[in-house]
């Protein structure tokens, strides 16, 4: 009997992990001689004709829908009164707290958000999580993580970067993920440390407001040494990771941080506050610290300039990239699927 695998998404765009994920198990299914189609709530125009609009949705009986969770989306919950079997995949959805005071109707959405999720889990023949801090939120002990093809190690780990000292964060621009501290972080390193020191933050943000504040913050708190960069195409964001010599995360909430794996497979050095999923996916790998600001900026310069550190921990990221590779995540994905 032929699969058909459908996907449905809350909203695709070019720059999101889940939409990057959505088209890589599609380009894998397909390989496997699986057909279907991939549909999305809210679409980017940018998507072009990859992902269809939910609309167009008519499964049967005996298909399979892997439905991505990381969003509020009324009109998703038609889904689950259509027939086939179905796979609920969770990426997560951020507390409503951390978006109360920059944007209450974001705040809304995420509350309602986490509050659906049970009721979508119930319903569903399969609950699974991109890490096991979301399958258990859910009560499942069903693991998936992403299924990026494109996360592998160097060959050959790259040489230090030349340039100046370079912390850099890859993420959306969002409250949770405190770039303000990073920006605070870097402040007290030029300061304390190397004056030439500099951050790298690639992300969109939440709105132009918040993009403003964080911009005037690091005017505020390291003149010249913050740099904003977004829209990046894989080739220019491959170019940060390598121009990097350490990744920091400081985030207070991460169901998965791909980022992070992708520092490892660039060989940067990892150092992390061990938040949500964060503790799971740098495994032992980076360096983590639930420490404060100073203590983070203390550990990070030290994964900066100690030689033997740096060798460990470029050493054991390329290792672990190895758990995320696509020989595992594919035959993870095929175990999750298969009736």
């Amino acid at each position: 009997m032929r699969m058909v695998l459908h996907q449905v998404l809350s909203g695709a765009g070019p720059y999101d992990a889940i939409t990057r994920e959505a088209l890589a198990i599609r380009e894998l299914v397909g390989s496997w001689g699986w057909d279907g189609a991939d549909h999305a709530v809210h679409i980017d125009p940018r998507m072009g004709r990859r992902i269809r609009a939910l609309d167009d949705l008519a499964p049967a009986e005996g298909d399979t829908l892997l439905i991505h969770y990381s969003a509020y989306a009324p009109r998703l919950a038609r889904v689950l009164d259509m027939p086939g079997r179905k796979v609920l995949l969770s990426h997560n959805v951020t507390p409503a707290r951390w978006f109360w005071e920059h944007d209450a109707q974001i705040g809304v959405q995420c509350a309602l958000g986490r509050r659906q999720l049970p009721a979508f889990a119930a319903r569903c023949d399969v609950v699974a999580g991109d890490s096991l801090f979301n399958a258990r939120e859910l009560g499942s002990e069903l693991v998936l993580p992403l299924v990026l093809p494109s996360i592998r190690a160097d060959p050959e780990l790259p040489e230090q970067p030349d340039g100046p000292l370079t912390v850099l964060f890859v993420g959306r621009l969002v409250p949770h993920k405190r770039q303000d501290e990073l920006i605070r972080a870097i402040g007290l390193l030029r300061r304390h440390r190397d004056p030439e020191a500099r951050l790298v933050l690639v992300g969109e943000p939440l709105h132009e407001r918040y993009a403003a504040a964080l911009a005037e913050l690091a005017d505020e708190a390291a003149p010249g040494g913050v740099l904003f960069e977004r829209s990046l195409d894989d080739a220019e964001l491959e170019a940060r990771y390598r121009a990097a010599h350490v990744f920091l995360c400081l985030s207070e909430h991460e169901g998965f941080c791909v980022p992070v794996v992708e520092a490892f497979a660039h060989g940067v050095p990892v150092v992390a506050r061990p938040r949500g999923a964060v503790t799971e996916t740098v495994g032992g790998a980076g360096l983590l610290l639930d420490g404060t600001l100073d203590e983070m900026v203390e550990l990070t310069h030290l994964a900066l300039t100690d030689a033997q550190l740096r060798a460990e921990l470029r050493a054991r990221g390329r290792e672990r990239v190895a758990d995320y590779g696509i020989e595992r995540t594919s035959q993870l994905l095929r175990e999750l699927l298969s009736p």
